[in-house]
């Protein structure tokens, strides 16, 4: 999405129904100076708003861009970003989860199609006349409609977008902090407390935020669902592939070392290293294995003799 932006020579016209202020913020700071024209259409409901989910400070930034001009269509479910020679088109809000600026990100596709792809230009036409100017007045009237809903339905299950807690792309690189992985089911049930160091049972809790699953789960979903995520990170594709032909403490020092760049001061990739190896084998078990007597992660595992 940024590589098409930074790509654009004149217009850019971005549909989502959730955009939040500091995602569309990154977006438009690769317009480049050739842009006279940035058009954004969003949801912007009242109980969108109230849980989160998108921001009515969109509007401020729109205005600050060149050209900037923002619709409201309150039917818009479509995700739409284009420059006039192609589009992408999919599922991704412009969130920071949508969009990968956030571990864990939401799993979303856009599809890249051509101007010329038939009835794209249709499409786009629609929506723009049938959308209305966002005003200040509007967003005054949503703002009202909702703190009113948040008064009257306090929310529970707020929905996490990512934004608030990742601004820049480097900082979206997360990796596990509990060594004791086999112990986040007893934190997640809310127990193990007293049986736990401190320091690793708030590393679990800090965990468990970071994937937040979802309450109520068995154990069994529990380890798949966390599992899931964890398969989708890409620092641990990346230690899949190395894993391949057996990664060695030292090499996978190497590896965290320059993946976590100026983070490794704050995170010693020794003890980052030694917490991933536990969770790769407790979670994927059939995946992964050690070497006895020696410390190389390799994937596959041992099977039993006959």
């Amino acid at each position: 999405m940024l590589e098409l932006i930074r790509g654009a020579t004149s217009r850019i016209v971005i549909a989502a129904p959730y955009i939040k202020s500091l995602s569309i913020r990154r977006a438009l700071s690769q317009l480049p100076a050739t842009v006279t024209e940035c058009i954004c259409v969003t949801r912007w409901l009242p109980e969108d708003i109230a849980v989160g989910a998108c921001d009515l400070e969109i509007f401020d930034e729109l205005a600050d861009a060149p050209g900037g001009k923002l619709f409201v269509h309150p039917h818009l479910h479509a995700k739409y970003y284009a420059d006039g020679v192609r589009a992408l088109v999919g599922s991704a809000n412009l969130t920071a989860r949508g969009l990968g600026w956030h571990t864990p990100s939401n799993v979303e596709l856009l599809v890249s199609l051509p101007q010329e792809f038939p009835g794209l230009m249709d499409w786009e036409s629609m929506l723009l006349r049938s959308a209305i100017p966002a005003t200040e007045e509007l967003r005054d009237q949503i703002r009202r409609s909702a703190e009113e809903l948040r008064r009257a339905y306090p929310m529970q299950n707020v929905p996490d977008v990512g934004d608030e807690a990742e601004e820049e792309p480097s900082a979206s690189l997360w990796i596990p902090l509990c060594p004791a992985p086999e112990r986040l089911w007893g934190v997640y049930r809310g127990r193990d407390a007293d049986t736990m160091v401190s320091s690793a049972y708030e590393a679990a809790r800090a965990d468990l935020a970071a994937l937040a699953p979802p309450q109520g789960l068995t154990e069994n979903l529990f380890v798949a669902y966390l599992a899931g995520i964890l398969r989708q990170m890409p620092i641990l594709v990346e230690i899949d592939k190395l894993a391949t032909t057996g990664l060695t403490d030292g090499g996978a020092h190497e590896f965290l070392a320059d993946r976590l760049g100026e983070t490794s001061e704050q995170v010693d990739p020794h003890q980052a290293w030694r917490v991933l190896k536990a969770w790769l084998v407790h979670f994927f078990p059939e995946s992964y294995r050690l070497e006895t007597g020696q410390e190389v992660l390799v994937k596959g595992r041992e099977l039993p003799r006959r």
